[in-house]
């Protein structure tokens, strides 16, 4: 997959003019650290030996309900992005309570909730779509979280890897993150020396929930 991934940036790189200046790079920062968050909620899932098929539903949940609160509700920003990541950290709490406590297989049960909560995001849009897209949220922290930047990077970016570090010092540093590698070793084993099994791999599809929400209020921003 490296190998694949400096191939296709050498091919863009050569055709495409500017693809390496400095608004290219801007921009795909920017989506970087959305998509990163993704990607962070699957390492969380995976590092416990678990799948999630529902992250992208759920990235599409947490986008239009940040929208609806930010421009139909007027709820302050905070108050928005709580309620938003509590929203994407429900679907994820369903989803751990079938696979952690229920032991349906996690490819399945995944798979479902996406479907499932895709099917809720477009009646939500079919329903408040017109009305979302004729508001302009009167908020300039809204705008900073989608346009600002901190320190010369934008600030999904800065927050991709504020979550990217937490992540990193509680799997190495943690006694919740060894108990998530231990699950991911052997569930037999964790289970044997008395860890919680059903209880982390819950709360890492609740962790990875709320980090796809997250991603959603960023995108909405």
């Amino acid at each position: 997959p490296m190998l694949i991934l400096i191939l296709v940036l050498a091919v863009f790189g050569a055709l495409i003019p500017g693809f390496f200046g400095a608004g290219s790079l801007t921009n795909l920062a920017r989506q970087w650290g959305e998509f990163g968050l993704i990607v962070l909620a699957l390492t969380v899932v995976m590092a416990a030996g678990g799948i999630d098929l529902s992250v992208g539903s759920i990235f599409a949940l947490g986008n239009i309900v940040a929208l609806a609160l930010i421009g139909l509700v007027e709820l302050p920003v905070p108050l928005v992005m709580l309620l938003t990541v509590a929203c994407g950290a429900a679907v994820g709490l369903v989803n751990g309570l079938l696979v952690g406590y229920l032991r349906l297989r996690a490819f399945l049960t995944t798979l479902v909730t996406l479907i499932i909560v895709r099917a809720a995001v477009d009646m939500l849009l079919l329903k408040y779509a017109v009305a979302i897209a004729s508001t302009f949220p009167d908020s300039d922290l809204w705008y900073w979280f989608g346009e600002g930047a901190f320190l010369s990077l934008p600030v999904s970016v800065v927050v991709t890897l504020v979550v990217a570090l937490v992540i990193h010092l509680t799997l190495s540093r943690a006694r919740l993150g060894w108990q998530v590698l231990a699950v991911g070793g052997s569930r037999r084993s964790a289970h044997n020396v008395g860890i919680p099994v059903r209880r982390v791999i819950c709360l890492t599809y609740v962790t990875s929930g709320a980090l796809a929400a997250l991603a959603g209020f960023l995108f909405a921003s």
